[in-house]
């Protein structure tokens, strides 16, 4: 497009937070009054108009605006991705699950995954004790009279105790879902500044991009900083938008209804495509939520195994001294005795610190395989129904692997 004047306008550069080649104070300024959407366009000063290109401030999320220290070398342009979302934009902030809609939404979820799970464990439980009392009805050893009696009494009895168990189920369920996410957070915020290096002062290289190319002079490197920013755009992807995101672009796509050209340039189905695309994008955003579950089912696994070698520990102790005290002015046991009671004992130590070790290393491997059928469970989600669906497939994964390990 030309002018009245015969010129073109300079392009076009999407700027986040800041003008480009503004002040340290403004970028500062802007990189904290952010909107939630996109934001009205300004127009650099005319000393700089004649030969900066015109830019836009694109308000997006807190961690989409990239605070990143402009004086580090580090350029304040960053490229929008194929769907027009900008790098960073699901990522969440360390305190954002506490706002007032996410809180509601995750406590109704805890609340009803638990309920389920409880009702579907009774009725389960239920069957067995009804198929039992059934064989003891056919083998003669009760009448069909005691066995509907039977049958009541443990309903009666099993439902009261389930459901006094209910509220402290959830209440531990809630405060286990609060420690993850907050681990979660403490995780992207580990891996942004110290591993990738997208905070602070941008004086260093990202950890996990160094390499022979590095500039050390001039702290930079082509390509680093945006590698980063795309590698922590995975981690932090929010699987029910990138489903919405992934399934429009595909059909925005097609070339023919229900075909689109793939990534490597071949024809395939949309739906093919998508399960692709989402399988690797539920495998990325995965991979921090997994770990601090892990984390957190670990550090319950320790703390159990503590608490009962505490208490073996105690009861061991107590006995020595009762027995002690009942050996006074009796002779004393044999050294061989002694030296046997200490075997005993290292023996007894060794074989529950490997205890402790399989059962680590079987959760580990649990986990593990949850976060590849979780992944395709969400895939395959987005086929159904992208959103929901892909939320849905994700949990279902999850619990399938862990029902079928316990």
């Amino acid at each position: 497009m030309v002018n009245s004047c015969g010129e073109r306008p300079p392009p076009l550069k999407i700027v986040l937070g800041a003008f480009n080649g503004s002040s340290s104070n403004s970028e500062n300024d802007a990189g904290h009054n952010f909107s939630a959407s996109a934001a009205a366009p300004k127009e650099l000063p005319s000393s700089q108009s004649s030969s900066s290109p015109a830019t836009y401030i694109l308000g997006t999320s807190y961690f989409a605006t990239p605070r990143l220290g402009g004086s580090g070398g580090r350029r304040s342009v960053m490229k929008l991705n194929k769907d027009g979302r900008v790098p960073g934009e699901d990522r969440k902030g360390p305190f954002d699950h506490f706002k007032p809609k996410s809180l509601i939404l995750s406590t109704t979820r805890v609340t009803a995954i638990n309920i389920s799970t409880t009702l579907s464990t009774f009725f389960s439980d239920q069957l067995k004790s009804e198929q039992r009392v059934e064989e003891m009805v056919e083998s003669g050893e009760i009448t069909e009279r005691e066995a509907d009696a039977m049958n009541e009494e443990w309903e009666n009895r099993e439902w009261k105790l389930r459901q006094d168990a209910l509220p402290k189920k959830i209440g531990w369920a809630l405060l286990r879902f609060h420690a993850c996410t907050a681990l979660m957070r403490f995780y992207e915020f580990v891996m942004a500044r110290y591993v990738l290096q997208l905070e602070g002062d941008g004086g260093g290289t990202p950890l996990l991009l160094e390499g022979p190319s590095y500039n050390a002079t001039t702290h930079s490197r082509g390509g680093d900083h945006e590698q980063a920013m795309i590698v922590m755009d995975k981690l932090t992807r929010d699987p029910y938008q990138a489903s919405l995101r992934t399934s429009q672009l595909l059909h925005n796509q097609e070339h023919s209804p229900g075909m689109v050209i793939s990534s490597d340039g071949k024809e395939t189905s949309t739906n093919r495509e998508l399960v692709k695309r989402m399988f690797g994008t539920c495998m990325w955003a995965n991979i921090i939520p997994f770990v601090a579950e892990l984390t957190v089912q670990q550090l319950v696994l320790v703390y159990g195994y503590g608490v009962y070698y505490m208490a073996k520990e105690k009861r061991k102790r107590e006995r020595k001294e009762r027995k002690d005290g009942e050996d006074i002015g009796e002779c004393k046991e044999d050294s061989s005795e002694a030296q046997e009671e200490s075997s005993d004992g290292a023996v007894s130590e060794s074989a529950y610190l490997l205890s402790l070790m399989i059962r680590s290393s079987r959760l580990t491997i649990a986990r593990s395989f949850s976060w590849i059928t979780a992944s395709a469970g969400g895939a395959m989600g987005s086929i159904v129904l992208p959103g929901w669906g892909t939320v849905f497939g994700i949990q279902i994964g999850d619990t399938l692997v862990g029902a079928l390990v316990e």
